[in-house]
Order: structure tokens, then C-alpha cells, then sequence
């Protein structure tokens, strides 16, 4: 090695040192923020999910991706467990969305589809029992459809 290449790498690793040295100094430490802190502005964010949760830890709801790469937001009740509101693919697998809300306390819900004959709303009481469904049917004609609280047709 000559004296030249030397000088070089020791002044290649003073200038690394240095750097090092004025950054602690100079520049606090780039942590997350903390309570009151101030809101960032992001222009684009890139990521495969997105997961919230609330000041004690707990999940409370995921905008990302399903397993088959289509995009979800799902939303969770007090129990972090029950899906309270679900845009996504629809559940019967026709690879269409849908749009869910379910009752925090019971088996009550809304749901907005689209399906392979068309759109769908249906709304199920709080005895889990389909009692309102407007929709396209089968031929491709309008639906409606209105049971009793029990399920039977009016």
C-alpha cells in the first residue's frame, strides 16, 4: 500500500468519525412520536397492510390486503375480535365486493353486495334472521323480498 492510498483511508475514516461525532450532537433521535405530537404529511405511503390500534394496545382494525391480494378494510368492536365494519371481497366467493356492518352487542347487520346476478342489500335482525333483502335476481329482474321477525315470508 503507498503512502498515498494511506492518507486517503485515514482521511476517509476521520470524515466517518466526524460525521458520526456532529450527528449525536447536532441531531436528536428520529423516534416515534409521542403523545400531543405533531401531524406528518405524507404525500404516498407504500405498504401491503395497514394495522390500527388504540391507546391501550389493542387491534381495532386492518386496511391492507386479504390472502388472495385484493384490498380489505376491516374493522373491529370493543372486543377486538368481531368484525364491525368489512369492505372487501364478498363472502360468497364470486370474487365481487361488499360492503358489512354487524352490531357491536348481537348478530344484527347490513350488508351491501354485489353478486353474480347484481346488487344486493340485506338486513339481518337481531334474532339473526334475514328480514330485508332488495336485490337482482336469478332472470335478472328486481327483488324484494320482506319476511317477519322470524323469518317467514310476509
Amino acid at each position: 500500500m503507498k503512502i498515498r492510498d494511506l492518507v486517503f483511508l485515514i482521511i476517509g475514516g476521520l470524515l466517518v468519525i466526524s460525521g458520526m461525532v456532529l450527528n449525536s450532537v447536532f441531531v436528536s433521535h428520529a423516534d416515534a412520536q409521542e403523545n400531543g405530537g405533531t401531524n406528518t404529511y405524507f404525500k404516498n405511503v407504500f405498504c401491503e397492510n395497514l394495522a390500527i390500534q388504540d391507546k391501550n394496545g389493542r387491534f381495532r382494525g386492518i386496511f391492507g390486503l386479504n390472502s388472495g391480494g385484493d384490498a380489505i378494510l376491516q374493522i373491529f368492536g370493543d372486543n377486538t375480535e368481531n368484525t364491525v365494519a368489512y369492505l372487501g371481497e364478498n363472502a360468497e366467493g364470486d370474487n365481487e365486493i361488499m360492503f358489512q356492518l354487524n352490531s357491536k352487542n348481537d348478530v344484527r347487520q347490513v350488508s351491501l353486495m354485489i353478486g353474480a346476478d347484481g346488487g344486493r342489500f340485506d338486513s339481518i335482525n337481531k334474532l339473526g334472521e334475514r328480514v330485508a333483502t332488495i336485490g337482482v335476481d336469478k332472470k335478472g329482474d328486481g327483488l324484494v323480498d320482506l319476511r317477519d321477525h322470524h323469518g317467514y315470508r310476509k
